[in-house]
């Protein structure tokens, strides 16, 4: 289960995991970022609900706040008498010693992560909000706001319109078909990648927008 927009709070965390729990007989996983510092408190709470496969990254690093820090987490769940099989001190001179060094700027809770996290919105939108704003002479942050309020999400509006615009009724027909194996897969993606092409040349036309 992924929160990457860092949007998510402790219950809503653990209400997740806990339906994914009653209904699936697999290992449940949590990826959570930090952008309203809930990373560690929403793993906790995945934990609490049955997660057992846990993410995380030294020093935070990651995108918008970064991730829940792992050698903090693995302190956290030795004080919980949860065995990791990770040496604490080791990763704390990893995190010291190597990562830290070449961090251009320690991962924090900037202005634009939080807003992110505030608006539910994935930091791949964060580039475009701020250049929309440039050519319209609006706040950033009202564009990410307001695309939460609408839950978009990374990458949805593409797939839509791909599928609404490029994908012929007979490409469609066989793209709803299961890939059967890996040469079907590849098939169906050799398929797909001129209606990509077309897609991105009509945002690029309609919006400015390079991606």
């Amino acid at each position: 289960m992924f929160d990457s927009a860092g949007a998510l709070q402790p219950q809503q965390v653990g209400e997740r995991v806990s339906a994914l729990r009653e209904r699936l007989s697999i290992n449940i996983g949590f990826h959570g970022h930090n952008n309203l510092s809930l990373a560690m408190a929403n793993t906790l709470a995945a934990i609490e609900e049955g997660a057992n496969r846990i993410d995380g990254s030294i020093r935070c690093l990651g995108a918008g706040a970064g991730n829940n820090q792992k050698e903090v987490l693995i302190a956290v769940l030795e004080q919980m008498g949860i065995k990791t099989g990770i040496d604490l001190y080791k990763i704390m001179d990893v995190a010291e010693d190597v990562i830290a060094p070449i961090l251009q700027v320690p991962q924090e809770i900037t202005h634009d992560d939080l807003v992110l996290g505030y608006a539910g919105v994935y930091s791949s939108f964060l580039l475009h909000a701020r250049r929309a704003a440039k050519s319209f002479g609006i706040d950033s942050r009202d564009i990410l706001i307001e695309l939460g309020k609408r839950k978009v999400v990374g990458g949805s509006w593409t797939r839509s319109w791909i599928w609404n615009n490029s994908v012929s009724a007979k490409m469609k027909k066989s793209l709803q078909k299961p890939c059967r194996n890996t040469a079907e897969f590849w098939s169906c993606m050799a398929m797909v990648q001129p209606c990509m092409v077309k897609a991105y040349g009509h945002m690029k036309t309609e919006t400015g927008m390079v991606f």
